[in-house]
């Protein structure tokens, strides 16, 4: 879910933690429309084949710093409010 191929991911910090792939998918395509750099980066258990757990929530949301206040704004604008209802 890598929305910056041409952006090195070492220059991104973790942002956000994501619940659930619905909140991931929800989040590339906001960014997406703002035209943000960003990286998805699920978590995955090794001793599970690679299957994704739900204990700490879906991954991180990765971006860069300068971005980090757009970003959490979008987030508690658009999933925030949702999650309230």
């Amino acid at each position: 879910m890598n929305k910056s191929e041409d952006t090195d991911k070492d220059a991104f910090e973790n942002i956000l933690i994501l619940a659930d792939i619905i909140e991931a998918d929800l989040m590339e395509k906001l960014l997406s429309e703002e035209g943000l750099a960003f990286y998805i980066r699920p978590w995955r258990d090794v001793s599970f084949s690679g299957i994704c757990t739900e204990r700490k929530g879906f991954g991180w949301l990765m971006g860069r710093t300068e971005d980090e206040e757009k970003i959490r704004t979008i987030y508690a604008e658009r999933i925030g409010e949702k999650e309230k209802q």
